[in-house]
Order: C-alpha cells, then sequence, then structure tokens
C-alpha cells in the first residue's frame, strides 16, 4: 500500500509560472499528493531562461512523475500548453498516469496580431489595463526583465518548443482511459488544429471553454475545469 490514493503533477507552460494552477490546488481535499512544479529556466530572468533546453523540461516532468508513482496509487497529470507535450511524452516513456487533465495543448500553433498585442503590452510595466487577457499574461508570466526589449533575445527556448510541438504531432500517444483536454474559444496561440488533432488523430475527449484566451480563464471556465479535475481524481480513487 502506497501512502497516498492520488497524486497530482501540475506542469505550466513556456514563460509562465505555477501561479495559474492556484485556482485548481486550492479546491482539491485533504490527501491529495500535489506537486506544482517550476520548470527549469523559468522564476528568474531572462539571462536564465534563454539557455534551457527541451530536454531539462522533458528530464523535470519525467523525474516529478516518476517520485509521485512511487507515492501515490493513481497519478493524475495536468498541464498548461508545453506542460501538456511534457506530461505526453513522460507517459509515452513512463506510462506511470492514470489521468490527464490538458489545457491548450499545443499540437499546432498560430501567432496572430492579438498573440504581440498581448505579449508586448503584458511586458510593459508602466501600461495600465483593464483588459482581463494582458492582465492574465502579466500575472502569470515566469520570467523577469529588467527591460521588455530583452525578451526579445529569448528566441531559443522558443525554438526548442516548436521542436517539441513536431515531435508531438508525429508521436502515437496512448492515453489514459481518464484524459480531458480543454480548449480556449479565444486563444490567440493554440488554433483549432490543436484540438482537431487531438480528437481525431489521438481519439481523445475534448472541451472547448467559451470566452477564455489562452492565459485567461473566465470565473465559468475555472470552475468547469475544476469540477473536471475533481471528478476525475474522484473515479480514479474509487478504483481498486
Amino acid at each position: 500500500m502506497k501512502p497516498y490514493r492520488i497524486g497530482i503533477v501540475f506542469a505550466h507552460g513556456i514563460q509562465s509560472s505555477p501561479v495559474q494552477f492556484e485556482h485548481l490546488i486550492e479546491r482539491l481535499p485533504d490527501g491529495v499528493r500535489v506537486r506544482n512544479l517550476l520548470l527549469p529556466g523559468h522564476g528568474k530572468t531572462t539571462a536564465e531562461f534563454r539557455k534551457v533546453r527541451a530536454e531539462q523540461w522533458l528530464d523535470a516532468v519525467e523525474k516529478e512523475c516518476a517520485e509521485m508513482s512511487e507515492l501515490c496509487e493513481r497519478v493524475i497529470f495536468v498541464g498548461h500548453s508545453m506542460g501538456c507535450l511534457l506530461g505526453l511524452f513522460a507517459n509515452k516513456k513512463l506510462g506511470c498516469l492514470s489521468g490527464m487533465l490538458l489545457l491548450c495543448c499545443p499540437f499546432h500553433v498560430h501567432f496572430t496580431h492579438r498573440s504581440v498585442k498581448y505579449a508586448v503590452l503584458a511586458s510593459l510595466e508602466d501600461y495600465r489595463t483593464d483588459d482581463p487577457f494582458i492582465t492574465a499574461d502579466r500575472e502569470l508570466n515566469g520570467v523577469s526583465a529588467k527591460h521588455p526589449f530583452l525578451y526579445l533575445f529569448c528566441s531559443r527556448p522558443y525554438l526548442e518548443l516548436l521542436k517539441l510541438i513536431r515531435r508531438a504531432r508525429k508521436q502515437s500517444f496512448a492515453l489514459p482511459s481518464e484524459t480531458l483536454f480543454c480548449f480556449s474559444e479565444l486563444d490567440e496561440i493554440v488554433g483549432r488544429k490543436s484540438r482537431l488533432h487531438a480528437q481525431n488523430k489521438l481519439g481523445a475527449k475534448t472541451r472547448l471553454l467559451s470566452g477564455c484566451s489562452h492565459s485567461y480563464l473566465t470565473p465559468q471556465a475555472k470552475a468547469e475545469i475544476g469540477d473536471a479535475l475533481l471528478d476525475m481524481a474522484a473515479r480514479l480513487g474509487e478504483q481498486d
């Protein structure tokens, strides 16, 4: 018998932070083991971020999933954006996950004028706005810079991410029976092709979150995702 019935590993997206999962973690019942990762290269400055490699992200997630599986009877993985890909690759290698909740999984990406606008305005600390999309990008940013111009020198991590995306599109992932992909209706980065890939190539269950962007979730969407995670944990917790 392992010490915990259910364990959950959370992994954020590129240039983001563990803060984005706090609304989910605060709803979890006592007795659930939680690990909310800060991925390598994040939580610091652009100087550290621009040196990071995809293998460091992959190794970090694999390590946490493996350790969680040693402590828990059932392990759920929750990822956002790039974090989703890291979870998929970890489970393909280890096969230790019983459930996956994947938000805005980027099998395909497209950069729109809105994605550029949100990124630029979110990086300007003196820019004041009530726009929830820009505010969310700013609040979740996990990489600091002395000047917004320094973000322009961080192309390497994004090139690493693009390689991961290409690898993921070519893979055949065996998903746990408890798997749900959630995509945002107004996502300025991850578009409809990603949802179709999850549905058609992976045969996965998907859900579209109304009024949400890549980073911003409406209160209703937060509640919906939280309910889905709690239901998943409850079902897995009842299994022998």
